[in-house]
């Protein structure tokens, strides 16, 4: 998401775009989403309407729900990581798992885990099984994504999202909310990458594998999307302390404070 302003309530305001963009954009969607929908119908998923509608509503009433001015400490946090079968979810990449993970009142709730394999109802790439672990056979009897996105969804409840390298994991999530119900998540969503870019610009690299090493975190079950969660969980819980040692106290404060950071990066 593109920032350059905050709105009255400081939180970050998209850019508006020129109209001609606008209308590309959404030319662009409507011609990808028919893809995806005839996609759809031809792989042999199409998820029950019950399912949809239950997803809408969720979708909807976690909107009502979003509080920007909620302090960071004590609040409930879902650190989650996704495993897909590539990069490009507009041309054809799926979902092939979810997990997430608890973290309240700075512990990581280990006894409240979310792990779902999701069949992509397409081949997974022999690449992709290899770092994943994860192969045709193993999906081939479990749930389409819609199904393992509504178990998700209450999984997380209003809580505030976190990942690394968010954007990837939550435009899978919502291109497919998009596609089959017209809604997404809207739940507050923190990224670690960005966090590591704000609060420690002096590393070389931001990935995963980089800032484990620097936190100290041994790498369990890298590339699995609860291994990736958990390992995820202990990077954020350093950055946590690293905010409250600046007195950023509420998720309001923590956005403008990235604003303004990657403003400052990224100026001439």
């Amino acid at each position: 998401m593109l920032l350059t302003s905050m709105n009255k309530n400081n939180v970050p305001a998209r850019r508006r775009s020129p109209l001609w963009q606008i209308f590309v954009y959404r030319l662009l969607y409507k011609f990808y989403k028919v893809r995806a929908e005839k996609r759809g119908s031809q792989n042999g998923y199409e998820p029950e309407p019950a399912i949809t509608s239950a997803l809408a509503e969720k979708s909807l009433q976690l909107q009502k729900q979003a509080d920007w001015n909620r302090p960071l400490k004590g609040s409930r946090y879902i650190i989650f990581d996704t495993e897909t079968t590539g990069f490009y979810p507009y041309h054809g990449d799926e979902i092939i798992s979810i997990g997430g993970v608890v973290v309240e009142d700075g512990v990581i709730r280990e006894d409240q885990v979310f792990h779902e394999l999701v069949n992509p109802y397409r081949t997974i790439p022999p690449a992709v099984t290899q770092i994943t672990g994860i192969s045709d056979s193993m999906v081939a009897d479990k749930r389409g994504v819609c199904s393992v996105i509504n178990d998700f969804l209450d999984f997380i409840g209003d809580g505030i999202l976190v990942a690394h390298n968010a954007d990837f994991d939550m435009a899978f999530l919502n291109i497919k909310l998009n596609w089959y119900t017209r809604t997404e998540i809207y739940n507050p969503v923190i990224d670690t990458l960005k966090l590591s870019r704000a609060l420690t610009p002096e590393l070389h690299s931001h990935d995963l594998d980089s800032l484990l090493r620097v936190h100290k975190v041994t790498p369990n079950g890298r590339h699995t999307a609860l291994g990736d969660s958990l390992m995820t969980a202990e990077i954020f819980l350093n950055y946590l302390n690293k905010l409250n040692e600046k007195e950023i106290e509420t998720l309001k404060q923590l956005y403008y404070y990235l604003h303004v950071k990657n403003n400052l990066a990224f100026s001439p």
